[in-house]
């Protein structure tokens, strides 16, 4: 029985994406359906920007799943059976009476040397779980950090000093180009300091990940050099379309589609061929949740396609339709509870 008009008119997002009619509107439309949903427009053109993105989502989930052959279940199995936690990171607090108590005794002294520090303090930010945030570093170069991460910079960068960020977890960038021509100055260089890995760049996009004791460097534009920060090896040269992989104490250089590997920054994943118990560590990183599966055999089956990201509750429904599994998030705990159907 199809709904009345009022019927809509405090749908959400999530709303749509549940509703029959109008996932078969835009996977199947037909003349009645196209005056059915038109009316609704009509009615409530507030609707407009939730219907567009309702469209988007639905029309990207192209989904193909791939199941494993009995040998490689067993392999993948034996590497990822005791990565379905997530350690709590503990958060140290200041105690602020103490501190409080320090500084009027030194008041005097401090006040001084307060103005100096305060030009050249670092600046630390850190991103909770499921949201980005942009960042414009003092040259003018932009960062978008993605969700439990974060990037430690100094406030002030000298007229002689090198341009250094130290980013843990997932980041964007596109760095302010101040080379020239003549040899490079100290200010005109730019490292990115990140696990193991020193990313040094004039000008250029590049996505940097370091989760799970592997570091990525995946380069859009420019030119990269890339070396360990342990080492006095000679460091990798990297072109557009590039990505290099430290996992295991090794550097790993091979081409790869850049542009879907930082979508993430647009609100878009793009999933090739990837493990089911991957796509569960991204939902643990990204929204903090711990994943309990009852059933081994899901994290088994491997999944390709592309979807939206902008929202965790459709996001989290798009992959429990594809996977014929239920998700079902335990707010107290914070637990993804993984089910199948």
């Amino acid at each position: 029985m199809k709904k009345q008009l009022t019927d809509y008119q405090s749908f959400t997002l999530e709303d749509l994406i549940n509703d029959e009619s109008f996932m078969v509107w835009v996977t199947q439309p037909n003349d009645e359906l196209d005056t059915h949903w038109s009316s609704i427009l009509e009615a409530y053109p507030g609707l407009a920007p939730i219907i567009q993105e309702g469209r988007e989502i639905i029309q990207s989930m192209r989904f193909e799943t791939e199941v494993l052959d009995a040998k490689e279940q067993k392999e993948l199995w034996n590497t990822i059976a005791a990565k379905t936690t997530l350690l709590d990171k503990p958060i140290k607090q200041i105690r602020l009476w103490s501190r409080y108590a320090a500084a009027a005794i030194l008041v005097g002294v401090l006040f001084a040397s307060g103005l100096f520090y305060s030009g050249f303090r670092q600046v630390t930010i850190q991103t909770p779980y499921g949201q980005l945030q942009n960042v414009t570093l003092p040259d003018g170069s932009l960062v978008t950090l993605n969700a439990n991460s974060n990037i430690r910079y100094d406030k002030k960068w000298g007229e002689n000093q090198i341009r250094e960020v130290w980013i843990e977890g997932e980041a964007f960038l596109k760095v302010n180009h101040l080379h020239k021509e003549g040899q490079v100055k100290n200010n005109q260089r730019f490292i990115v300091h990140t696990g193991a890995l020193d990313v040094e760049v004039l000008g250029t996009s590049f996505n940097v990940n370091d989760r799970r004791g592997r570091t990525a460097v995946a380069l859009l534009e420019g030119k990269v050099s890339l070396g360990l920060n342990t080492t006095r090896e000679k460091p990798i040269i990297m072109a557009p379309g590039d990505i290099v992989e430290y996992t295991g104490g090794k550097l790993n250089k091979k081409p790869v589609n850049v542009v879907e590997y930082a979508s993430w920054k647009d609100g878009k994943l793009y999933f090739r061929d990837v493990p089911v118990s991957r796509i569960f560590d991204y939902f643990e990183d990204i929204y903090g949740y711990k994943v309990k599966v009852d059933d081994p055999e899901i994290l088994k089956r491997r999944l390709s396609g592309t979807m939206s990201s902008k929202n965790e509750k459709v996001f989290f429904e798009t992959i429990a339709r594809t996977l014929n599994i239920s998700i079902t998030p335990d707010h107290d705990s914070h637990e993804l509870i993984i089910k199948s159907n």
